[in-house]
């Protein structure tokens, strides 16, 4: 599964529990436009900076076609509280982008409040939520269908649970064939 569409057609098959169940990690979304090896040296901003809008440009009906960037396959259905983002292959998250480091940030998930936190991992080109600054040290929580951007690659971040509420909500707007 590459696109928002796959993943809205598992749902409608297999239902709530086994989406949960297969899907229990964080989600990264980034339009299909910068194709399916993601984004390109030439790559450029869906948010300005500093403070940018908070959205990414073509959301709406568009966001099927939204690619996900998927965790690493090493992790099987195991997923760390604490996932890492950055250009290296080794990490949960793995971004192929010049602006990215190889370290670059950090996705954590508090259980006793169901919540996710971002935070900088003292990245060169920093980390941004939508569209404002993460200092290194000082992670902030994140919300679904905030903007994280990691040095030139903005996404939308939903939770397991947060991307599945978009899937009930574009199954309703988009009845099965």
């Amino acid at each position: 599964m590459d696109i928002v569409q796959h993943y809205l057609e598992f749902y409608r098959e297999e239902g709530e529990e086994a989406f949960l169940e297969r899907f229990a990690h964080p989600f990264l979304l980034y339009p299909e436009k910068y194709g399916k090896g993601g984004f390109s040296a030439y790559h450029t901003r869906m948010v300005s900076r500093p403070g940018g809008s908070g959205g990414i440009a073509g959301v709406g009906k568009n966001i099927l076609q939204f690619r996900v960037l998927p965790p690493n396959p090493r992790l099987g259905t195991s997923y760390p509280r604490k996932m890492i983002v950055g250009r290296s292959e080794e990490r949960e998250f793995c971004v192929e982008h010049s602006t990215v480091s190889k370290r670059h940030a950090v996705i954590i998930y508090e259980a006793e409040q169901g919540s996710y936190r971002l935070g900088d991992a003292g990245s060169t080109n920093g980390t941004f939520l939508n569209g404002q600054p993460v200092e290194a040290g000082s992670p902030v929580y994140i919300k679904d269908g905030s903007v994280v951007s990691f040095g030139d690659c903005d996404f939308l971040f939903f939770s397991p649970h947060g991307f599945m509420e978009l899937l009930k909500r574009l199954d309703e707007a988009q009845p099965a064939e």
